[in-house]
């Protein structure tokens, strides 16, 4: 089947669904026609393989072939029904693009849906692209949110011993961008290479950074 046919056929799948969504007054048809809908998304995300292979390029984003129809299909799922998975799905799509706009959106519209759903990293990077687009005031109150988040996951991973240093490593990092003191994330790196005896690969040039506006430059510019 060539590419045109495919997309044709995909269109029509998501058109047949919401017909057979908007006939029927059974609610269990919502899960079948979301799940057809991120399946048709993810599949024609994985058709381009050279996005997914190649390393995110900041200065030169690449865009999926098929980026329209993916997102149209994400954002069917949903407005019928939203969903942690599907969620994630878009992010992980949207930060692959390198479109850190639409990725805060995202997170936005997430953490009002389901607030529940954000993990210690998805508040943390919330609350990087909130204080990097000059919202200081939701920026820490979502750091905040993340450090509470983090100090949870370190007692889940406590018995990991990798784990547990690296997820230490995060909480630092998160606070040290709400203070804008660095001291907190180069004495967690430290330690951690104290106790594994070796260094974490390509933390070099982060050690040198000492204030946040250096680390936006070198995550963002």
């Amino acid at each position: 089947m060539d590419a045109k046919l495919f997309l044709m056929a995909g269109c029509l799948t998501g058109i047949v669904s919401a017909c057979m969504h908007e006939k029927s007054d059974d609610a269990s048809d919502i899960p079948k026609v979301v799940h057809a809908l991120v399946l048709e998304a993810d599949s024609l995300m994985q058709s381009d393989s050279l996005f997914w292979n190649k390393p995110i390029d900041k200065l030169h984003p690449r865009v999926c072939i098929h980026d329209s129809l993916i997102r149209q299909k994400l954002d069917s799922a949903l407005a019928l029904r939203p969903d942690k998975q599907t969620y994630l799905l878009k992010y992980r799509y949207l930060l692959q693009s390198w479109r850190l706009q639409k990725v805060l959106d995202l997170l936005r519209e997430m953490d009002r849906c389901m607030s529940d759903s954000m993990s210690s990293e998805l508040l943390h990077l919330k609350a990087v692209l909130e204080d990097y687009k000059g919202d200081t005031l939701t920026a820490r109150r979502d750091f905040l949110r993340a450090d509470s988040a983090y100090t949870i996951k370190i007692q889940q991973v406590a018995q990991d011993s990798l784990m547990y240093g690296f997820a230490r490593i995060e909480k630092a990092l998160n606070l040290s961008l709400m203070q804008n003191d660095f001291r907190p994330f180069q004495e967690e790196i430290a330690f951690y290479e104290r106790v594994h005896s070796s260094s974490i690969n390509g933390i070099e040039q982060w050690k040198q950074i000492t204030d946040k506006a250096a680390y936006y430059r070198k995550m963002f510019e």
